[in-house]
């Protein structure tokens, strides 16, 4: 059951917000805005197979790094270790995101299909360019999942004992300002990912260092925040729509559970 709501509500958020993830990349890349929806919404399969991916990834794994960290004891967890395990689940997640995002960045950029993307980039340039902007993939997941798993449960904990806050908005606001400050410090990461993937002929973005060279030389520190006003939007709305879903979506799918 919870994976019925869980897979339903993701694809709601992943066809609501799919807009706003093709704005956060063009701004990165310096392409051309657009209201067409048919451009838009290209690499959606991708997009909404990563968010699977990835959820279905960094909690188990983010909650497996937790139980290494507690040795078997039943202590309640600190929140250093909790954000620590948070960033360990993220980290390794990304393995599997590089790839998908590499395909999905590909798709919005040029149209075309998941599988003829996936077959040109391994027929052209062969499977280690699908794991292009790699560590960056890493280390953002890892940032952002220790802010929203790690920072997130903190904040509201925190909210609702010492402030009174009622438990459902102690944990929005929690995750939304542990998001927040996440998706921050991550971006830097996910711009230079996004421009590796995106130039995966390395005309303009070779190596992670140059790359990184190239972004400052472009328009110094601010150049690296493009799109985080898009980027931390589609996390708050993220956030809410799941939220929402888990309320609504329970007494429709399984209305005998509620009479």
């Amino acid at each position: 059951e919870n994976l019925a709501v869980g897979v339903a509500a993701g694809t709601l958020e992943v066809a609501m917000l799919q807009p706003v993830l093709y704005m956060k990349n063009a701004s990165q890349q310096g392409l051309p805005f657009t209201l067409n929806p048919n451009i838009l919404y290209r690499g959606f399969g991708m997009s909404w197979l990563n968010m699977s991916v990835l959820s279905g990834l960094q909690f188990p794994i983010t909650g497996a790094v937790g139980k290494l960290v507690m040795g078997g004891s039943d202590r309640k967890m600190a929140a250093s270790e909790k954000i620590a395990s948070g960033f360990a689940g993220g980290a390794i997640s990304g393995i599997v995101c590089a790839p998908m995002e590499l395909v999905m960045i590909q798709q919005q950029r040029h149209g075309g299909g998941l599988f003829y993307h996936g077959g040109r980039v391994l027929r052209e340039f062969g499977v280690t360019t699908l794991f292009r902007g790699l560590f960056t993939s890493c280390g953002r997941e890892g940032l952002f999942t220790a802010g929203y798993l790690g920072m997130g449960p903190v904040f509201a904990e925190k909210l609702h004992q010492a402030y009174g806050v009622q438990k459902k908005v102690s944990d929005f606001v929690g995750a939304c300002c542990a998001g927040m400050i996440a998706a921050t410090l991550s971006h830097p990461l996910d711009t230079i990912k996004t421009c590796m993937q995106g130039d995966i002929e390395q005309t303009t973005y070779k190596s992670m260092p140059a790359t990184a060279s190239t972004l400052m030389a472009e328009g110094g520190p601010t150049r690296f925040l493009r799109g985080w006003i898009f980027r931390t939007s589609r996390m708050i709305c993220a956030i809410f729509i799941m939220g929402q879903c888990k309320d609504i979506l329970p007494p429709i799918f399984f209305p005998s559970k509620f009479e």
